[in-house]
């Protein structure tokens, strides 16, 4: 999923092809691969928080605006320009999710300013749509894909809280 930098910065990325700003995250001393209520999961190649599923976004709030992706990517261009979007901590919270046939391990995060964000361009295009829950995908069953959670909704339906697996604090 090696995506550039966008804005002219070294902070963001998007990924084109499924429409998400997200926020590249160093985690270190991690196992390659862990079991999870008898299932191995495998360490994702790469580590981020993603801030706006813009695709998800238009698809589950049924947003009809004309080149929403775009004003999007431009609001949040200019937004970050004055309000730092920024990882702050992880939390001790792990959630094991399940959706379909896919399974994976996620920690909820903190992240600055995204709620922010989100109450913005609610606000511009009068919209209500929720600031999604922050985490990072640590582990799947490919060690590639995870799975959209986007909304508490999401959290609730699809995960369940599970015990620190990996034994140490991130």
């Amino acid at each position: 999923m090696e995506s550039p930098f966008i804005f002219g910065g070294e902070k963001y990325k998007f990924i084109p092809e499924k429409g998400i700003i997200y926020l590249p995250v160093k985690l270190e001393n991690l196992p390659d691969k862990l079991v999870v209520k008898d299932l191995t999961l495998l360490k994702r190649v790469e580590f981020h928080v993603s801030l706006v599923c813009i695709r998800k976004i238009i698809e589950r709030y049924k947003i009809s605006i004309p080149n929403f992706e775009n004003k999007i990517l431009n609001d949040f261009s200019e937004f970050t320009k004055t309000k730092n979007i920024a990882f702050i901590s992880y939390k001790d919270e792990f959630k094991f999710v399940a959706k379909e046939n896919k399974k994976t391990l996620v920690v909820m995060c903190e992240v600055s300013n995204l709620d922010n964000f989100f109450d913005f361009i609610n606000k511009k295009y009068s919209l209500e749509i929720e600031s999604p829950p922050a985490h990072v995908t640590l582990y799947t069953e490919d060690g590639e894909s995870g799975i959209y959670l986007i909304r508490a909704d999401d959290i609730k339906h699809l995960t369940k809280p599970i015990p620190n697996p990996i034994g140490h604090s991130l």
